[in-house]
């Protein structure tokens, strides 16, 4: 079951200091009895349809879009009880890591009620909506970590599903390819119980945890450094899961995460600029600042580079599909750090996906769970990443693993945002 949901009293107030919501549903539905989800307040993110409603997708262009349908995961999750609490706030079109939205609004970090810090992106409400309490859990869609990255930023646990396992009719593409939809929520437990009625199946039971082998990425095969208290966090994981009696080992991966991750970069802004291409020079002006840079990039990629980043990533996904078995699962950094200042952060420098995007290039599936704070109070997560359609084992072993600690039931002190 969620944990006990944010005073209704408050809600306004943590989203006028926190920024979670573009909206709140006019349409809600309301728990229904004796469901799987009866109780479950859930947000989802700004790019999935609701009947009724206007799904903007983070971008002024589409205020006014008001759809006519409701996505599939979203009716699966009303018709098994849930409420839909309303829409969050997202990166424009779903295009960038940090959780920036000039134009729309930039939801805030719940952990720190001194500075403004980023809570990631894209799916940044969903986490930061998640992480306050506001609700049970939320939808996020993840094409390069976008449910991970602001889950591990915010402190909550974020599933990366297997791509098509979930319905995407009456999700905002960004690039088909790569786009994924998932749950977001506070513990292994609520995702499983999510995963279950977003899949329509039944997770079939892991026969013996002690089975599952925890490979753990070479420090020398991280793409960029991380910060000590994020390499502390994967220190104690890997103590957590040999206590749990999981055999661990040291792994280096047949490929190198940096080039999957310039790969996945150029294949999706090829993507997107094959979808909303045409859009965007109809009017550039009618993007934002940082969307314009990333379409005007797509737009002038080398068609070489793109034919030869299809070819890799083709062998990159055949090398992990051989290298990682069914029974083993990697152990890895979620990104590299805490969450920055949000004046601080340059959306031109290097990206915050690259322990991520590489999973959706080759195709596997990944959760990202809690780990631990920095010396600022800020969380740190891991990540755990296992081939296609092995959501069943990423999930029992977040569950042993949040069962041994607690850093998931850590709440951020909101006392500076509900003041009056």
């Amino acid at each position: 079951m969620p944990s006990s949901q944010t005073r209704h009293e408050d809600f306004d107030a943590l989203n006028d200091a926190l920024h979670a919501f573009v909206r709140v549903s006019t349409t809600v539905q309301p728990s229904v009895a004796e469901s799987p989800l009866q109780g479950w307040n859930i947000a989802i993110k700004d790019c999935f349809d609701l009947a009724g409603e206007i799904a903007s997708v983070g971008s002024p262009m589409f205020t006014v879009r008001r759809v006519t349908r409701t996505a599939t995961a979203v009716k699966r999750l009303l018709d098994a009880g849930a409420c839909i609490v309303g829409h969050t706030h997202m990166v424009e079109l779903a295009f960038g890591g940090w959780g920036i939205n000039a134009s729309m609004g930039t939801p805030r970090n719940p952990w720190d009620g001194r500075t403004v810090r980023v809570a990631g992106g894209s799916s940044s409400g969903s986490a930061v909506a998640v992480a306050a309490r506001m609700v049970s859990a939320a939808l996020g869609s993840d094409t390069a970590g976008s449910i991970r990255m602001p889950s591990a930023l915010c402190g909550i646990t974020g599933l990366k599903t297997t791509f098509g396992l979930i319905p995407e009719d009456g999700v905002f593409p960004l690039a088909p390819s790569y786009d994924s939809v998932g749950p977001m929520a506070q513990s292994a437990n609520d995702c499983a119980k999510l995963f279950e009625v977003l899949t329509a199946t039944c997770l079939p039971p892991l026969q013996n945890l002690h089975d599952s082998r925890v490979r753990v990425l070479e420090n020398a095969a991280f793409p960029v450094p991380v910060e000590s208290a994020v390499q502390h966090a994967i220190d104690a994981a890997v103590n957590v899961f040999n206590r749990l009696g999981l055999h661990s080992s040291k792994c280096s991966p047949p490929f190198a995460l940096a080039d999957l991750t310039r790969d996945a970069g150029i294949l999706i802004g090829a993507e997107a600029w094959t979808v909303h291409g045409a859009l965007f020079e109809l009017d550039p002006s009618a993007f934002g600042a940082d969307l314009q840079r990333r379409f005007e990039q797509a737009r002038m990629a080398d068609p070489a580079a793109i034919a030869a980043a299809r070819g890799a990533r083709v062998e990159a996904s055949e090398r992990f599909r051989s290298w990682l078995q069914a029974g083993e699962i990697l152990l890895l950094p979620t990104v590299h750090c805490s969450a920055p200042a949000l004046d601080s952060v340059d959306e031109c420098g290097s990206p915050l996906g690259q322990f991520t995007r590489w999973v959706n290039h080759v195709g596997g599936c990944a959760l990202t769970l809690p780990a631990g704070f920095d010396t600022l109070g800020m969380p740190v997560a891991i990540q755990l990443v296992g081939r296609a359609g092995t959501e069943a084992r990423l999930l029992a072993l977040g569950s042993a693993f949040q069962q041994a600690t607690d850093w998931h039931r850590r709440v951020p002190d909101l006392g500076w945002a509900t003041d009056s």
